[in-house]
């Protein structure tokens, strides 16, 4: 795509970004506008000393203001659009006013596939949704992808990579593949797009806090990733994920479906990576190859030699004798109990010392705590809503647990208990809010002290 091509939907345009964030994306968007001669007001309820790192980016950039530590009614008049973070309620009353003055609302990647559909660009977008799997299925098909020569970019939910500046770089026939969380979805209505294929891969409990309890509002956002395809197009599914659009979406899908299974071809292989959920996120992705016309001797070559990423079920190191896992991204207590199942499937003869717990999204959590009780030989609980609930459906008498409010006491107490061939493995069935940053930083921390605990013997 041509410079001028995409410049005109930026240069001399009234912005409002809403959401500045420290993980990096935001800036990558609010930097690539101001670099093609958009006035921008970011704004961002964090403060500028809670902000300073992203800032410090911006800071060349004399077509910036900022609002921070609030937002004000004005920023969200008089605009020609407002470019929205993920998270952001859409019953937010500063984008209710923003659309009571008819001022367009937009998403990143979504305004990027707007742009790309408008200038007529021949691309193809493939989408990896679902409550879990989607970062491992998407990390698969990058392997695949960068393996088969095949030119692609990441876009979507991934930590430190925006998505408007893939306009520069684009051409016809790349791909884009993107991981797409349900705010990222959510901006996809607002233009009536979805992926040419699309994967889904599974439906549970998730961020119920922001949906209010409804599950039928979460599937909204994520039927997104199938529901503005054309016949042309291509839904990939598990039969998990078939079975929760059967339950909540009664029309019909225009698309082209295929239910990916863990088949005797994909069996016959030997994979780095282990566990049911897995091997879902294997068939998934061999299907998504297959569509692409990628050789099967390319996918094969790729899934076979893919390693869990940061902070999806990975094994990290193996400590006298211990062996250490990094779950992190389990959030919710469906998947935490997944992950358990996994393990135990693998190693039945090995103790499992669990870190989990924090702050509660609106879960039910008695499933986890019998599985606690039963299976776990001990466990560590983040001090949190979440862990009241966990702890509530413990017998009196159970004593296998002790919460704590610091990631460092976790490991420290996780190592002490452990013996000879013990797996520790952090995997929360929780969000991060209160004791840590964000969940990356309760990722880091717990690698940092593995490490540190480490280094003292």
């Amino acid at each position: 795509m041509k410079k001028s091509n995409y410049q005109k939907y930026f240069k001399n345009k009234n912005i409002t970004v809403m959401g500045i964030g420290i993980l990096g994306r935001n800036i990558g968007d609010i930097k690539f506008m101001a670099e093609n001669g958009a006035n921008i007001t970011a704004t961002d309820l964090k403060s500028e000393n809670e902000l300073k790192k992203s800032l410090r980016r911006l800071k060349k950039f004399k077509n910036i203001k900022y609002t921070l530590g609030r937002h004000l009614m004005s920023d969200f008049k008089n605009k020609d659009f407002i470019l929205k973070g993920n998270g952001i309620n859409l019953e937010n009353k500063y984008i209710k006013t923003a659309e009571n003055n008819n001022i367009p609302i937009y998403m990143s990647l979504a305004m990027t596939l707007d742009i790309l559909r408008r200038e007529n660009k021949n691309v193809i977008v493939v989408g990896i949704t679902g409550t879990k799997g989607k970062s491992t299925t998407t990390a698969m098909l990058e392997s695949i992808l960068k393996e088969s020569d095949k030119i692609f970019h990441l876009a979507g939910n991934i930590r430190g990579i925006a998505n408007l500046p893939i306009l520069k770089k684009i051409n016809n026939g790349d791909i884009i593949l993107a991981e797409l969380d349900s705010w990222q979805l959510q901006g996809f209505h607002d233009i009536k797009i979805s992926p040419n294929i699309s994967v889904f891969t599974n439906f549970f409990e998730d961020h119920l806090n922001y949906y209010n309890g409804s599950m039928k509002k979460y599937f909204y956002d994520k039927s997104a990733i199938f529901r503005y395809q054309k016949k042309s197009d291509l839904l990939i599914m598990t039969n998990e994920s078939k079975a929760s659009i059967d339950k909540f979406y009664q029309k019909e899908i225009a698309s082209k479906k295929i239910i990916a299974r863990f088949s005797k071809n994909l069996q016959s292989q030997h994979y780095m990576v282990f566990g049911r959920h897995n091997e879902k996120n294997i068939a998934l992705s061999y299907q998504v190859g297959v569509s692409l016309k990628i050789p099967e001797k390319i996918i094969f070559s790729a899934l076979t030699k893919f390693r869990a990423i940061n902070g999806r079920f990975q094994y990290i190191d193996t400590q006298n004798k211990i062996h250490f896992y990094n779950d992190n991204n389990s959030t919710t207590p469906e998947s935490t109990i997944i992950s358990l199942q996994s393990l135990k499937k693998e190693y039945p003869d090995r103790n499992i010392i669990l870190i989990a717990g924090g702050f509660d999204k609106n879960f039910n959590y008695e499933k986890l705590s019998r599985y606690i009780e039963r299976e776990i030989y001990f466990s560590i609980l983040f001090s949190g809503t979440a862990t009241d609930k966990i702890k509530s459906y413990f017998k009196k008498d159970f004593g296998r647990v002790v919460e704590t409010m610091r990631m460092e006491t976790a490991v420290n107490i996780a190592i002490k208990k452990a013996d000879d061939g013990d797996i520790i493995i952090l995997s929360p069935g929780a969000a991060s809010f209160g004791l840590f940053s964000n969940e990356y930083d309760r990722n880091d921390q717990y690698l940092r002290f593995i490490k540190k605990a480490f280094k003292k013997k």
